[in-house]
């Protein structure tokens, strides 16, 4: 069970990860429109998830996701100066894929749907 600790911090990093990326000075990431869907730090905060989705095609919500754990360090570096923790956990940033797996669901059901029609 997660703590309320845990709970501020990972909604703290959430809004100063925003901002630092909404700032990040690299074209491909500053012209697209990314959104920080949940950040999940380990009890120890020793590392911390961020799943991101994009705007756009997969293909280059997984290209941004990179670009991203390219510049970690970067990243991490004015999260510790925006946050006041004592040690900022390393940052993994990680491509959602709720809405691809949903959509692949739901054409399954479809395609259920129609075999239960024609029967």
């Amino acid at each position: 069970m997660k703590t309320t600790r845990i709970n501020r911090v990972n909604s703290e990093i959430q809004k100063h990860l925003a901002e630092i990326i909404a700032r990040f000075d690299d074209s491909e990431i500053s012209g697209s429109l990314i959104s920080i869907l949940k950040v999940e730090t380990y009890a120890d905060f020793s590392m911390t998830k961020v799943y991101i989705s994009v705007f756009g095609d997969a293909e280059k919500k997984y290209k941004i996701a990179a670009k991203l754990n390219e510049n970690k360090k970067t990243i991490r570096y004015e999260l510790a100066h925006a946050m006041r923790l004592r040690v900022v956990p390393e940052i993994m940033f990680i491509a959602d894929e709720f809405e691809e797996k949903s959509q692949r669901v739901l054409k399954l059901f479809e395609k259920i749907e129609e075999e239960h029609n024609e029967e």
